[in-house]
């Protein structure tokens, strides 16, 4: 944790700002061990290797199960991402240049790869924060640029100020329990012409996962971690082997395109085949071990930009199966 994080934090139980209590290790410009007191005096969170936990209140079985199985993907694809083309394309139309000299929230970071491209764009500064132990993977991505700033956090019980530029959700509201409250909760945190973009699941388009896949995913999410692992290698080489010498071949042509469009899941097969197997293999694997997975129609998404009182609202459909949308705080 670097001392410029205080500034945009605030206690997650009261809401007073807080401040350093007896801090016990740093390394270079991170503390690593310390204690974070509230101006109330009431509250206190523990630094632990270098990422404040500003954790309060129970957490419901599924959710708990939510952060534990995603933590074990993060572990396992802390390296995904290695390039910057899903990051810009779920934030379309937004573009690298957008991100200069903002203040930025990334809410549901993951392993921390986007706080990282973020950074790299020119952001002024960039707090990340993830409710699972996937922080731990966040920090180490994180830590050597000195505006990236990691923090595990709930969603519903956020600790930060009003006070963001832009605030992006990238593939995380369709995995809580209560997505519009969570949204409203993450549009409240961008100021005066801040703007906030969220990448979700579509209801539209998603006919097959949600008939075919969906009712595999319930029971794999029970299942241990790496036994689905260990089994997601198939279906990720039938999906990968499919986009390969499929998909793409016939999406290439003019004259073969039309019964590519007839095929299930053209457009985000035709996509996928740009990326290695790894990548689909961490497709497939995230799906399945979801315990909540929900998927929005676009009036619904559309919705809570209204409702949070924002403008200039653009809504897109990516790949056929999912939207992006972004809005600003008038």
């Amino acid at each position: 944790m670097k001392r410029k994080l205080l500034s945009f934090l605030v206690c997650p139980e009261c809401g007073a700002s807080v401040d350093l209590g007896d801090v016990r290790s740093e390394s270079g410009p991170e503390i690593l061990e310390a204690t974070l007191v509230c101006a109330s005096g009431a509250h206190s969170f523990p630094v632990v290797r270098g990422i404040p936990r500003l954790l309060v209140g129970f957490q419901d079985k599924l959710r708990v199960q939510t952060q534990k199985n995603f933590a074990f993907s993060w572990r396992k694809f802390g390296e995904i991402y290695s390039d910057p083309r899903d990051f810009l394309d779920w934030l379309a139309p937004k573009t690298r240049d957008f991100f200069a000299d903002k203040t930025v929230l990334d809410a549901g970071c993951g392993a921390g790869q986007h706080a990282a491209y973020a950074a790299a764009f020119g952001a002024k500064d960039v707090v990340a924060f993830d409710l699972s132990p996937a922080v731990e993977v966040a920090f180490e991505h994180a830590r050597r640029f000195p505006n990236v700033h990691v923090v595990q956090a709930d969603m519903y019980r956020l600790p930060f100020k009003d006070d963001f530029d832009f605030v992006y959700c990238i593939g995380v509201l369709q995995h809580i329990p209560d997505t519009p409250k969570g949204f409203a909760r993450l549009a409240r945190l961008i100021r005066k012409n801040g703007w906030i973009s969220v990448w979700v699941y579509g209801y539209e388009g998603n006919a097959f996962v949600r008939r075919v896949i969906d009712p595999i995913r319930k029971v794999a999410s029970r299942m241990p971690l790496p036994a689905v692992y260990a089994l997601s290698a198939v279906p990720a080489s039938v999906f990968y082997l499919l986009a390969k010498l499929i998909y793409r071949p016939l999406n290439a042509f003019p004259e073969t395109r039309r019964l590519a469009a007839a095929l299930p899941m053209n457009s985000y097969l035709d996509y996928m085949a740009r990326f290695n197997p790894y990548y689909v293999f961490n497709s497939v694997f995230d799906q399945l071990i979801a315990p909540i997975t929900q998927y929005f129609r676009r009036e619904q998404v559309r919705e809570w930009f209204r409702e949070a009182d924002l403008t200039d609202i653009a809504l897109t459909q990516r790949n056929g199966m999912s939207w992006r949308a972004t809005g600003r705080r008038p």
